[in-house]
Parts: C-alpha cells; structure tokens; sequence
C-alpha cells in the first residue's frame, strides 16, 4: 500500500524524535567530556528544578556570572553549585570510572551514578537520575510530569531518611522501573510531553526540547 504525504511525514517526523535521545546525550557527553566536568549537566539540573525548561538558559547566563549568588540559586541550589565547583575533578573523574567498571546499562553502574550524583546538595535521587541520565546511563528522571503521566505519587521516588542499605535497594528498584522501557523511551517521550505547554510556549516540539538541554549544558562556564 503506497504511503499517503501525512503518513510519510508523520514517519519522519516520529524517527526525527526517536533519535533525539541518541543525538542529545552523545552531545552532552562529548560538551562534559571536552571540558572533563561534571559542572555542565549539575548546573542545568539545578536550573530545572521548580521551574520551566525554558527558562533555564536564562538562569545559567545569570549563574555563570554571579554564581551561587544568582538569583537562581535559591535555598541549597547554592550549595549545590559550590559543592560541585569544590569537587568537580573528583565527580569526573568517578563518573567515568562507574561507566569503565559497570558499562552504562547495568542497575549496578545507574545506581553508583545516582548515589555519586546524591552527594551533591539539592539533588533527590530523581534530579541525581538525570545527571546520570544526561552521562548516557540507562535511567530516567521520573518527575512531576512523568508521575503525572504514570499516576504516581511523589512519595514513590523519594528516599526518606532511611538506612544505607533500604536506601540502595529503593534506587535500585527505581531503575529497574525506569529500564523496562529505556532511557531513551523516557526522554523522547517527556520532550514531546511537555513540547508547547504554558511554560514552554516557546520549545513547541519535542525534538527542539531535546536539543534545547544541549545548549543549556553547552552554555555553563567550567
């Protein structure tokens, strides 16, 4: 059966967007590895936190000059910076040594990411997820959107305070949950959920969403 304009046009559109994560991530590796830091994807993180994605860029603008006396760097966000400035060779250095021992796609690989990316202040083991996420580990950021898209609480996937060894077991099975369907399932996905809403009237698809977290790392100062 010949394929119909729409059709064809709908395909390329769809195989565009299922390759953002691929393009994306190998992007913000290849921006973290020139500058071997951590520093590009934990600023951007910071900046998402309670806050639209269009934004973002703004604020790093705003950090790179001021620092954790940005506007932007409210409550521990500050402290998150500061810490990660104070750290930044170490937190480098160890990311890519978890990727050489565990390989990305292992639980025990994505779980050592998050537990390094959980030191950092301001970061809950969602956000720290992300960073993982954006080093090209096969976990996701499960937020308020994705809750909302799966009808979870946001108890789900926060930690508590609770012994190291329930707290390993509970983001282990937070990545377990995130593989069944891939890294790159959540972040196509997300980018095209929010493509266009209120606070990103201005990224209005999702493959610009997803290269628009490339020009946010790409733009913090190391």
């Amino acid at each position: 059966m010949r394929m119909t304009k729409q059709e064809a046009f709908n395909l390329l559109n769809q195989a565009q967007a299922n390759n953002s994560y691929a393009r994306d991530v190998a992007a913000i590796r290849a921006i973290c590895d020139a500058k071997q830091s951590v520093l590009p994807n934990v600023v951007f993180t910071l900046t998402t936190i309670q806050a639209g994605l269009s934004t973002c860029k703004g604020q790093i603008f705003d950090t790179n000059e001021l620092g954790a006396q940005s506007r932007f760097m409210w409550g521990k966000k500050g402290d998150g910076l500061e810490y990660t400035k104070a750290n930044d060779g170490f937190l480098y250095g160890k990311i890519k040594h978890i990727e050489q021992t565990y390989g990305l796609d292992s639980v025990e690989g994505c779980v050592e990411a998050i537990e390094l990316f959980l030191n950092v202040p301001n970061l809950g083991m969602v956000k720290a997820a992300f960073v993982a996420q954006m080093f090209g580990f096969n976990v996701a950021c499960i937020d308020s959107h994705n809750l909302k898209r799966l009808g979870l609480n946001a108890n789900a996937v926060k930690l508590g305070k609770v012994k190291p060894a329930t707290r390993r077991a509970k983001i282990a099975d937070y990545v377990k949950m995130t593989q069944i369907q891939g890294s790159a399932f959540w972040w196509n996905s997300w980018c095209d959920y929010v493509a266009g809403n209120r606070a990103n009237k201005s990224l209005d698809n999702g493959d610009i969403v997803s290269r628009y977290h490339v020009e946010c790392v790409d733009a913090v100062k190391v």
